[in-house]
């Protein structure tokens, strides 16, 4: 069963006294945003073909790991983001084409706005255009040996 946002902002909201690892789980998962977009588009594609094959679940981008603190653990997401490409390029790079959903949230502390990427546990398995693939086990993502 994936969390609804209004679940995983409630968790969002206990990073002050917890690491976000301690939320992490088989739907759920916290990514520090990286300076480099083509380094963040890499690991939408790779996590959205994880949790699909894993049935399903959330990455929530904009948290540093591993750390407490609303200041320290939230770090945030630029402002100007270009959603609709994200959309795209994992529609574009997965294969059966992944449909993946985006949640711009909006916080009154940390740096102000987290991206909740989504994606369903149906169809697939999915794979990245190359064949490879990876699924999601606990907080893990695993790669998938192909089957020849």
């Amino acid at each position: 069963m994936m969390k609804s946002i209004y679940q995983i902002m409630q968790l969002v909201g206990r990073l002050d006294a917890h690491v976000a690892d301690d939320f992490e789980g088989q739907d759920l998962d916290f990514k520090q945003w990286s300076n480099r977009t083509e380094d963040n588009v890499r690991k939408m594609v790779e996590y959205a073909i994880c949790m699909a094959n894993g049935g399903g679940g959330s990455v929530v981008f904009g948290i540093a790991d591993r750390v407490k603190g609303h200041g320290k653990t939230i770090l945030g997401v630029p402002v100007d983001l270009d959603i609709e490409s994200f959309h795209d390029r994992i529609y574009e790079e997965t294969k059966p084409s992944l449909s993946a959903e985006f949640d711009l949230v909006e916080l009154d502390y940390g740096t102000g706005q987290l991206l909740i990427m989504t994606v369903e546990g149906k169809g697939g398995p999915y794979s990245f255009l190359d064949g490879k693939s990876v699924v999601r086990k606990g907080k893990e993502c695993l790669t998938i040996e192909a089957n020849h």
